[in-house]
């Protein structure tokens, strides 16, 4: 019988518990398409997670984001397009920026709509005043034209332009004053001007 040393054991197990994470980190969210509706037709996903779009429909649907040019009129970023989904097919897509996206089924653009709600992430969500927070809002660089807009608003104030038409992915903040200080992205392509909406807020506390 062959052995297993004392050395291997440790590394097979950090390598299960790596995978494992990995694996957790991110998460799928099904949509069913049923009866020329999308179910639910509003998803809220981490950054990271994927949704898959199934059509339980006897007839052929899409799902393609608002902005694509296919006719429908519909107007933003245009980040996905499925092509027909016959029936029992699915269709996936990951979401690795903060934003809210509306989507329809270009065959049936008057009937079908959903939307996809993608927040940002604070770490820690709460701290004293001094603290350095980090604001993530997205899991993975933008590529081509795209690039993030991100607005911050400070306690009594309102929504300001804080991170503009920037490619990184997150910044420091470190607030001199306590409150709660809230967030929100959306994703813009710097050449056509299109634009997701902004994202769901998200908020810290400095106590």
């Amino acid at each position: 019988m062959k052995r297993v040393t004392a050395l291997g054991v440790p590394l097979a197990i950090v390598l299960a518990v790596v995978m494992s994470g990995s694996a957790l980190a991110a998460a799928t969210h099904d949509v069913s398409i049923a009866n020329f509706a999308f179910n639910p037709d509003s998803t809220k996903a981490k950054l990271g997670d994927t949704v898959r779009w199934t059509n339980m429909d006897g007839f052929t649907h899409t799902s393609t984001s608002d902005g694509v040019n296919d006719g429908s009129g519909f107007t933003g970023i245009g980040l996905w397009a499925s092509g027909s989904i016959a029936h029992n097919a699915s269709f996936s897509f990951e979401f690795t920026f903060a934003g809210t996206f509306p989507y329809h089924c270009s065959i049936h653009p008057t009937l079908m709509h959903g939307t996809v709600k993608v927040p940002m992430k604070a770490k820690p969500t709460s701290g004293p005043t001094g603290t350095t927070f980090t604001i993530t809002w997205a899991s993975a660089a933008p590529t081509g034209t795209l690039v993030f807009d991100v607005q911050r608003m400070d306690p009594g104030g309102t929504f300001k332009a804080w991170q503009t038409g920037v490619t990184t992915m997150s910044a420091k903040f470190k607030p001199a004053a306590s409150g709660t200080y809230a967030f929100r992205a959306l994703l813009r392509d710097s050449s056509s001007g299109a634009k997701s909406k902004y994202s769901p807020v998200v908020k810290i506390t400095v106590s």
